[in-house]
């Protein structure tokens, strides 16, 4: 296993959930930590959170499904640490419910986010990572993105296109010595889910995904896990 000591990265939604666990994970591993999300009340509370981990934590205040404000976030991250070696693209939003119910606007919206929000963090970090011939990038899925079922057409559809994404950039990177992966977790217990019919410390937790993430960036950089499917053990409905 690799250390990741005096390594920077950047966690998108990184105020909150999988994103809050992931950066804390890291800045527990040694990793100088840039959080990017749209709340900056939020954001000021998560770098609070972090600041006695005793790594540089720079929140950042940006909406990824803007690009104007990816590349000014990119930029301002880049000036502060010397280069980006990790990239967890975690922002992400959620939506169900009937296709034929469905908006428009609702599912652009789920799209800019998702996928174009990715997109556009891959296009501002990744041409340093191919000049510096190194880095590790996650993009959070979901099963959704491997199979879907009633209520789940839309948001199945953008994580689906993470995934297409993610498999084809992966092979355009390999040869820079760069690690592109995706994790397809289940139902996760955030604020992003809502209200679960499962009894919460039942479901699989933030930081338990955060753990996967950063056990696998410490795997040799000769090797990486293209992609991980996890889910609950156990999970109980919540009783009447």
């Amino acid at each position: 296993m690799q250390s990741l000591q005096g390594k920077n990265a950047i966690v998108t939604g990184g105020n909150r959930g999988i994103g809050y666990h992931t950066a804390l994970r890291l800045a527990d591993e040694g990793v100088n930590v840039a959080i990017i999300g749209r709340d900056e009340r939020a954001l000021g509370t998560a770098e609070k959170n972090l600041a006695d981990t005793g790594v540089k934590i720079l929140p950042v205040t940006a909406d990824i499904s803007d690009e104007s404000d990816v590349k000014k976030a990119v930029a301002e991250i880049t000036s502060a640490f010397d280069s980006i070696d990790i990239l967890i693209n975690n922002a992400g939003t959620m939506g169900s419910g009937p296709f034929l119910e469905s908006t428009t606007e609702n599912f652009e919206k789920m799209m800019q986010v998702n996928v174009f929000g990715m997109y556009h963090m891959l296009k501002a970090v990744l041409p340093s990572m191919v000049e510096q011939e190194s880095g590790d990038v996650v993009n959070i899925a979901s099963v959704s993105g491997l199979r879907s079922g009633p209520g789940g057409s839309l948001y199945s559809a953008t994580k689906f296109a993470v995934i297409g994404m993610t498999e084809g950039l992966l092979k355009e990177m390999r040869p820079h010595n760069i690690r592109m992966s995706y994790l397809t977790p289940s139902a996760v217990n955030t604020d992003l889910i809502g209200n679960s019919a499962l009894q919460e410390d039942t479901m699989t937790q933030p930081e338990d995904i955060a753990d996967i993430i950063v056990n696998n960036l410490k795997i040799h950089p000769r090797t990486f896990v293209k992609n991980t499917e996890m889910w609950a053990t156990n999970p109980l409905q919540k009783e009447d």
